[in-house]
């Protein structure tokens, strides 16, 4: 499973102070770490001046960022990797703490945000927090065919003030209705059952494609954690059958720069087994599967990979390996 949390903060960062700023996290599951990752946005004049550390609910600390000294205006940056291993095998529940020092006179700064991103094992149970005033779209693909004759769903929010929350479900094609509409008031926790009287909005709309929870809390002081939700849907018929053709075409992606195994079932996942395919994807749309899988994909870039997998289409592979020699990390 995947937790991320992330901390709008806009806090100022002591001047040339040792002692800095300190933000912590606290997680409430206690299960092993598997890889951790952060993004932290800091507004500074002398980037150069600041420095990054982060310890675990153990005690373990990692110093994510030293001073340079090299000028530079503003931090915006992603821990990922390797340097992050440390923190690998530990438990997640606990405090976790991000300390921040600007160790340069006469410059200061803030920290605008940081966002704390962990991807533990042996668990099922989602953790997609919703931030004050901040949306968030959750993916459902359905991948039944034929038209849709009725459909049921559910939504399992928890928040302490559900009177906050607006919730819209959104079918594959665009068309959206409003399931929970700030009712409630201080009420804790929404669970919802919607009939099909509810959502017979939908019926006659294609079922096939990915179906969005959007979720917004539109009021501070308030947040909460979206637990689960899903729909039950049935069609007039399922889809024609198709005419037997020859097996498809399946490349192995990982030989494009960039594209690592997992990379390769989620490319899969989302339709795309071939080169061909691949060359034919926009690097837009390859990014929103990325995002989809998980904040540990978020970095990778896709610019390049559409035109790799046209050279290895065409079997061009002395041109794709020059192509290769000239990229670092697929970019």
């Amino acid at each position: 499973m995947f937790y991320s949390k992330k901390r709008v903060l806009n806090r100022a960062i002591p001047d040339n102070d040792p002692n800095g700023l300190i933000d912590r996290v606290q997680v409430s599951r206690n299960l092993t770490v598997k890889a951790v990752e952060v993004h932290v946005d800091i507004a500074h004049p002398y980037s150069g001046d600041i420095s990054i550390e982060l310890t675990n609910p153990d005690g373990k600390k990692k110093t994510l960022q030293a001073p340079t000294r090299v000028p530079g205006k503003n931090l915006k940056k992603h821990y990922v990797g390797d340097m992050m291993s440390d923190f690998a095998g530990g438990k997640s529940k606990g405090e976790w703490s991000m300390k921040i020092v600007d160790s340069g006179a006469r410059d200061s700064g803030s920290l605008v945000n940081w966002t704390l991103s962990l991807e533990l094992a042996n668990s099922k149970k989602s953790e997609i927090f919703i931030d004050d005033q901040e949306d968030l779209k959750s993916t459902h693909v359905c991948h039944q065919g034929g038209k849709i004759s009725s459909m049921t769903g559910y939504v399992n929010i928890e928040h302490s003030h559900i009177g906050d929350l607006v919730c819209k479900l959104v079918s594959p094609s665009g068309k959206s209705i409003t399931l929970h509409n700030k009712t409630g008031g201080s009420q804790h926790n929404l669970g919802k059952n919607f009939t099909a009287k509810d959502l017979e909005a939908f019926n006659g709309e294609v079922a096939k494609g990915k179906w969005h929870m959007d979720i917004s809390d539109q009021l501070k002081g308030d947040a909460g954690r979206l637990v689960s939700w899903g729909l039950n849907i049935k069609t007039t018929s399922k889809a024609a059958a198709p005419k037997k053709a020859a097996k498809a075409k399946k490349d192995n992606l990982t030989k494009i720069e960039g594209i690592g195994p997992k990379i390769n079932e989620i490319l899969n996942g989302g339709g795309i087994h071939s080169f061909e395919q691949l060359a034919a994807a926009k690097p837009a749309d390859i990014k929103k599967l990325l995002e989809a899988a998980g904040p540990r994909f978020k970095m990778h870039d896709p610019g390049s990979w559409p035109r790799q997998s046209k050279l290895a289409a065409d079997g061009k592979w002395k041109e794709l390996e020059k192509l290769q020699d000239e990229l670092d990390g697929g970019k």
